[in-house]
């Protein structure tokens, strides 16, 4: 029987940014963690968790859900740990975190491509790259040069395979089993449909150079198993995108936010012959 919010005993908000409110309770003697989210766009996680669900994609518990709200098992009751930072130079956790990527996007390999209504290529657009433009005005010659490269990309793009992307590597969405098997990603917000090399490149990111090299080659070994090519075109195409994306979702940010800063940094030394 599905846990409703009548259920819980309400605890300590954890936090309430940004439309989505986190709340510790208790559900008999069980630790709980609530979501309740206010903009419909955040919502779309609630139908990404029973997504999940369905196609066996490791996650925390759901204990109960509605249209706006979940209840999960909060993670050390369920057997995990909380991702540190100290986590992302252990080349054992980047091979755990590779098997968790490669189960979610051979899950999105069995999905229609609008199995979740977001893409984060999607934001790409006049409007969003006009709006870079006004916030840095010296990266105008550069999203003019993205702008005229918009039609072609959106042709490439559709002719690679897509799958479920995370979209939101962090130490702190990092839950690694007590005994060191296993490990999942939560917080499902960012996750949509997009191609394996945005996600690869998202991990690697944060890594160490040896944890990265760890996560790359255990996830290609995996990758390779099941005969999935990991073709160069969707890497060139995820480094310009990706950088793209970062600076469109900063825009609104008062200050540029640390993870925009390579970015910016990325376009500012990038011209419309090189970039």
């Amino acid at each position: 029987m599905s846990t409703l919010l009548s259920d819980v005993e309400w605890g300590d908000v954890v936090s309430d940014d940004d439309g989505v409110l986190v709340i510790r309770g208790e559900v008999g003697d069980l630790p709980v963690v609530v979501k309740r989210f206010a903009d419909t766009p955040h919502r779309r996680e609630v139908d990404t968790y029973a997504l999940l669900g369905e196609l066996g994609v490791p996650t925390l518990p759901v204990l109960g859900s509605g249209p706006d709200w979940l209840i999960l098992e909060d993670l050390v009751s369920a057997g995990y740990r909380q991702g540190t930072e100290a986590d992302l130079s252990d080349p054992r956790v980047a091979r755990l975190i590779a098997h968790w990527y490669d189960a979610l996007h051979a899950a999105g390999d069995t999905v229609p491509a609008k199995a979740i209504d977001y893409s984060e290529f999607d934001l790409i657009d006049p409007d969003a790259l006009a709006a870079v433009a006004r916030r840095w005005p010296d990266l105008l010659p550069f999203t003019e040069w993205a702008t005229r490269q918009l039609p072609a990309w959106r042709d490439t793009m559709g002719s690679l395979p897509s799958t479920l992307t995370y979209n939101d590597f962090a130490a702190t969405n990092l839950a690694v089993f007590w005994d060191g098997s296993s490990a999942l990603m939560f917080d499902y917000n960012l996750t949509g449909m997009g191609l394996r090399a945005s996600d690869l490149r998202n991990v690697s990111a944060l890594l160490t150079p040896e944890a990265s090299e760890a996560f790359d080659s255990e996830y290609r070994e995996l990758a390779q198993r099941r005969g999935v090519d990991l073709p160069g075109e969707a890497e060139r195409l995820d480094e310009a995108t990706s950088h793209l994306v970062a600076l469109i979702l900063a825009v609104e940010s008062e200050e540029t936010p640390a993870w925009a800063e390579p970015s910016l940094a990325w376009a500012r030394s990038s011209t419309a012959d090189d970039a």
